[in-house]
């Protein structure tokens, strides 16, 4: 059975770098609204995702130091792509944009919205 969240399609994606979030608006009238710092955070890319699942292991009484990307790793969104009818890239301020956010997945994690 189908939930029927993954039936409803957004409608517009916009940056509101005021209150540094992106905003969906559904077909359904409804709007989600995400935080950028914690979408970057979280960016779904192969790269990203290897470094959360398999952060690097300090020598003995060492610290562990990020590489030029993960220090430079920033939350603010120069712009939006759309990615065929299921998704978007997020272009960051530090060039990454690896990443492909996909609707039912930003839908899925959205709080406010119930399935």
């Amino acid at each position: 059975m189908e939930n029927r969240a993954n039936r409803i399609r957004a409608s517009r994606a916009a940056l509101d770098r005021e209150a540094s979030q992106l905003v969906i608006t559904w077909s359904d009238g409804s709007e989600s609204r995400f935080g950028l710092k914690q979408l970057r955070r979280d960016c779904p890319c192969a790269g990203c995702q290897e470094l959360r699942q398999h952060p690097p292991a300090p020598a003995p009484g060492e610290l562990v130091l990020l590489d030029g990307r993960a220090a430079a790793a920033t939350g603010e969104a120069v712009r939006l792509e759309p990615v065929g009818r299921y998704g978007l890239r997020i272009v960051w301020g530090d060039g990454h944009d690896h990443g492909i956010y996909t609707f039912a997945n930003l839908r899925q994690f959205d709080p406010g919205v119930a399935g």
